[in-house]
């Protein structure tokens, strides 16, 4: 029987406090076999790692600073994410990015706290979340940096260098990741009724580019739009890609699946 991946979900949100166990049963019970707990902070990074020791069947951590949190991010923490990175159960460096939409951070430190994590996931080997709002052309061009130095040390992380998270239908974008080894997170909004645009890339695109997640308690996907997101719901994206693509959903999930393992490469964690 095939079992799903979540690679994106934050479980370490006050949405959770009062019913976590239930949910990451609740999700195993539906299949869900692989769960990933990005961080966002600090903070978060170090509740990552804490989740997936409570629920080592299932969990596994990111760690890295979200473009939103990271002003006044130093080079304390910069070297506490250092000392975890090496953490079993740390299987990669995220949510990292550029958000140029809520103009929450300036576009400056932004850049200077992504170069810092691109640094850590070089040096590590670990795969990076990219979080990309309104700043395709911006986050090419370090990834562009970043990916060429990856070729040139032989790193064997240009093999598969991460993933672009919750992908929104950029053809920028997706024409890029492809061309660089990088995975599609497909997450709630491709089941969305309007969502026709994203529809159609995904239609386009092979399944051997297309990981899954919730972004759990965001991005809820149909029929729940709307509600508090749970890892379980990823089989609704799941079935929806079937849709899509006119494929069997039990080869989704296998591959989709298959995809996160050469990315994380969790099954032996």
């Amino acid at each position: 029987m095939p079992f799903l991946s979540d690679t994106h979900c934050h479980l370490y949100m006050q949405d959770f406090d009062n019913d976590i166990e239930e949910v990451v049963n609740e999700a195993y019970a539906g299949g869900v076999r692989k769960i990933l707990i990005p961080g966002i902070d600090l903070e978060t990074s170090h509740q990552s790692i804490i989740l997936s020791e409570k629920y080592p069947e299932c969990l596994y951590a990111a760690i890295g600073i979200h473009p939103n949190y990271s002003a006044g991010v130093d080079q304390f923490a910069i070297e506490t994410l250092e000392s975890l990175v090496d953490h079993p159960k740390v299987v990669a460096i995220g949510e990292i990015g550029l958000d140029f939409y809520r103009e929450k951070v300036s576009v400056e430190v932004q850049i200077a706290v992504l170069q810092k994590m691109l640094d850590i996931s070089k040096k590590s080997g670990k795969p990076i979340c990219i979080h990309n709002r309104n700043s395709d052309a911006e986050i090419i061009s370090l990834l562009d940096d970043w990916y060429t130095d990856l070729l040139c040390s032989q790193s064997s992380l240009a093999a598969h260098p991460g993933v672009f998270h919750s992908f929104s239908g950029s053809e920028i974008i997706s024409k890029w990741a492809l061309a660089h080894n990088f995975y599609l997170g497909i997450s709630g909004p491709a089941t969305f009724l309007k969502s026709q645009e994203l529809q159609k890339i995904i239609a386009e695109i092979d399944i051997a580019h297309l990981i899954i997640e919730t972004d759990a308690p965001f991005l809820c996907p149909h029929p729940y739009r709307g509600k508090r997101n749970e890892p379980q719901y990823v089989r609704f994206i799941a079935e929806k890609i079937a849709e899509i693509k006119k494929m069997e959903l039990s080869e989704v999930i296998t591959k989709t699946s298959e995809n996160a393992n050469n990315l994380f490469d969790w099954e032996g964690v």
